[in-house]
């Protein structure tokens, strides 16, 4: 009996039969919505701050200037590299994001054809063809992978390293390959620090439950070679300009912040053993109960799972993005589920992408107000300003013009400056480099510089420049109206029904005026209406605080 038992066959996952005509069309139809979906989508959602923060350092390199010594940036730098030709070929344009996001679309696809063949290699192309169509159209990977951002190729490179690992038996050439894609994904996102220590847990679960693989060590081995040459040959680039020091502290030190998000006092953490044993579990039961196809399901079940786990427990802050590799492993363990369903699966399969199909428009209209706001932004700044003058923004909304403080004002830097780890010298840096520019929304900003920013900058659109708004006299009369100068430049004095006619620091005012910073009086000539001074150069190319809220004329 026990002999007989030993010897009967474990049953297999049946491959899912060949695509029907039917089918393949419903497939194309939706494979084509979603293309045309996506390229619609780079016009009309709303730019993530991220994304003119990394078209800023892109921008950089393209200017000779190294990003860590001459620019802040707290991301590994390869996504930037790569996109740096790009970037030089477009040049100033106010539409650049736009165009960065339409050149991600081949990003993305192979994104999903790496979901394809996982799906194809384990339970067949017509599982891997509705893996890919499920994983294109979920809301979180559709919208994250439509803006321009690090994630999308760090993604992309995740799931075709995978789909190397698992086309077949342990082979150190093939795995050495594996390996520097994983290397590559290294050098674009630091958080794949997360997704190797979740390749880990896969590979010693499945060691742990007994699974064995021939050529497994030299395999291995030649994996983890592949994987040193690219950030190894970063590394060494970064240190023979000087700048590895800087490198270090911004991509690895400035991020590493005790208490920030879930570090230090997350009770999730005691999610991650039971959790980690139920893993294990359901991918014993895989092990046992199926044969050819168990150890890879039972692989990509603890590989997605522990994925996913490290990042709701002990990863410290979670965003949608950081999902962006988890979905085309989960989707492709849905559509095998789904497809050894039969029929009934397929019908399950077509509802849920339709249904997809159909929240993407109500979650954020097509028509939306989508990328405006971000085009204006650079449409002005780019007619307010000329190369060489200095913009203080948050993280680079104004792409193609330096920062005159150091940092980059996001979630790391405005923590550290609340804990006094970083001085807010933005004022004095902002005087130093006589900045006269920056953005009209200062709610990011920490608040003695947020302070600064009101009341010695006028807003004139999108954007604010140095000056002051001279409020009128409370009985009307025309006496002289104090105002104070910071950032040393040359101002005009303009007034809401034209030039100003009075007198400025007891001269005519008959044109533009170098001022030093201090204080200084205007006395308005009869019937003058509001007053304001602004920095000379914006009034010269149209901007003033009167037309409506502020803007060009």
């Amino acid at each position: 009996m026990q002999g007989d038992a030993a010897a009967r066959p474990r049953p297999q996952v049946p491959e899912a039969p060949a695509v029907s005509r039917a089918e393949a069309i419903g497939l194309s139809i939706l494979g084509a919505a979603m293309i045309l979906l996506r390229a619609a989508y780079c016009f009309a959602f709303p730019f993530d701050s991220d994304e003119p923060q990394h078209l800023h350092i892109a921008w950089a390199w393209t200017q000779g200037l190294l990003p860590y010594r001459d620019v802040f940036d707290n991301h590994a730098p390869l996504f930037h590299v790569l996109s740096a030709p790009l970037v030089a070929l477009i040049g100033e344009n106010p539409r650049i994001l736009v165009f960065m996001r339409l050149a991600l679309i081949p990003i993305s696809a192979a994104t999903l054809w790496g979901s394809y063949l996982l799906g194809r290699r384990i339970f067949g192309a017509r599982a891997g063809w509705w893996a890919a169509i499920l994983c294109g159209l979920s809301p979180t990977f559709f919208f994250k992978s439509v803006e321009y951002r690090t994630d999308v190729l760090w993604a992309a490179l995740w799931v075709l390293a995978m789909a190397v690992f698992l086309s077949g038996p342990p082979a150190p050439g093939r795995w050495f390959g594996g390996g520097l894609l994983l290397g590559a994904c290294l050098a674009v996102s630091l958080k794949s620090v997360m997704l190797l220590s979740a390749l880990g847990i896969a590979g010693a679960g499945l060691f742990l439950l007994g699974a064995r693989a021939p050529r497994l060590a030299a395999s291995a081995l030649a994996a983890l070679s592949g994987m040193l040459v690219l950030p190894a040959t970063l590394v060494a680039y970064f240190a023979a300009r000087g700048a590895l020091a800087e490198m270090y502290y911004c991509a690895v030190g400035h991020n590493l912040l005790p208490g920030v998000g879930r570090w230090g006092y997350s009770k999730r953490l005691w999610l991650l053993a039971p959790i980690l044993a139920l893993l294990l579990a359901a991918a014993r039961f895989l092990l046992r109960r199926l044969h050819r196809q168990g150890a890879a399901i039972a692989f990509l079940l603890l590989l997605g799972g522990s994925q996913y786990l490290l990042l709701s427990t002990v990863w410290p802050v979670h965003t949608r993005q950081d999902l962006l590799p988890f979905y085309p492993l989960f989707t492709v363990l849905l559509a095998g589920a789904l497809l050894a369903w039969r029929s009934w699966g397929v019908r399950v399969a077509v509802v849920l992408a339709c249904l997809q199909l159909v929240i993407l428009p109500v979650l954020s209209p097509v028509r939306g107000a989508g990328t405006r706001d971000q085009e204006r932004l650079l449409a002005e700044v780019l007619r307010l300003t000329d190369p060489s003058d200095p913009v203080m923004d948050l993280k680079g909304q104004s792409v193609f013009r330096n920062r005159p403080f150091y940092y980059a004002l996001e979630t790391m830097t405005l923590e550290r400056m609340a804990r006094g780890l970083i001085a807010d010298t933005i004022p004095e840096r902002l005087i130093e480099t006589r900045t006269c520019v920056a953005p009209s929304d200062i709610k990011g900003f920490p608040p003695r510089a947020r302070a600064f920013l009101e009341d010695r900058y006028v807003v004139i659109g999108a954007w604010r420049v140095s000056g002051s708004l001279l409020p009128p006299a409370a009985d009307g009369a025309d006496r002289p109206r104090p105002f104070e100068i910071a950032i040393p430049a040359r101002y005009t004095v303009t007034s809401a029904d034209g030039p100003a006619r009075g007198m400025l620091d007891g001269a005519p005012c008959d044109g533009p005026r170098d001022l030093a910073p201090g204080r200084h009086e205007y006395r308005p000539a009869e019937g003058e209406g509001p007053i304001a001074v602004i920095w000379a150069q914006a009034a010269e190319r149209g901007f003033t605080p009167f037309a409506g809220s502020g803007g060009p004329l």
